[in-house]
């Protein structure tokens, strides 16, 4: 099973879903199936060799951005 970010087409809630296939999603709020998979910023790589781990410009939270110690720069 897979971690996805959801946008209901229904009622506009945004949520994550711990499915098999992204078509099993259904919304929390609803229950409606009609979701549409949104791109997680956590599936957002930052640019090679800038320092920092993801786009959004917080790093990993790991502190450790840039130096190596994570294996992700």
């Amino acid at each position: 099973m897979r971690l996805f970010d959801f946008r209901c087409r229904d009622c506009g809630k945004t949520f994550e879903d711990l499915v098999q296939d992204v078509r099993d999603a259904r919304c929390p709020t609803c229950a409606s199936a009609d979701c549409e998979k949104q791109l997680s910023a956590f599936a957002v790589g930052g640019p090679a060799g800038g320092g920092e781990s993801a786009s959004f410009g917080g790093g990993c939270g790991t502190g450790m951005c840039g130096t190596g110690g994570c294996g992700l720069d």
